[in-house]
């Protein structure tokens, strides 16, 4: 199932986003995955996609299209799409770009959202 949305999100490997919560709503809505709360759209906030996801979990049970948080629930600063073997894709800091990026000890996410 993550598949699709995966797909939607490789197409806009270089564009340019204002926030990585922009990119993430654009993939998901996009590919008309529907949200955990009654609005079946996606929010370009974190905090309110956070809200929008099925499930909040452990990094270490992320699966492949799961949403990774950097921060808190309360109050996340990034997100990214999980694509398996510690890659995920996200909107960069320094470029605002979406690229491919890998997890490392210096910039870990704190909790993920399932999306299923």
């Amino acid at each position: 199932m993550a598949g699709k949305w995966l797909d939607v999100a490789l197409t806009q490997l270089g564009n340019s986003y204002h926030s990585s919560s922009a990119f993430v709503a654009f993939v998901m809505n996009t590919s008309k995955i529907g949200t955990n709360n009654k609005n079946s759209l996606w929010s370009p906030t974190l905090i309110d996609l956070v809200h929008e996801v099925h499930d909040l979990k452990k990094i270490e049970t992320a699966r492949p299209g799961d949403l990774l948080f950097w921060g808190k629930p309360d109050h996340p600063y990034s997100v990214g799409i999980y694509v398996g073997g510690k890659h995920f894709i996200s909107v960069t800091e320094k470029d605002a770009m979406v690229k491919v990026q890998i997890l490392n000890d210096n910039w870990y996410p704190e909790f993920v959202g399932s999306v299923f």
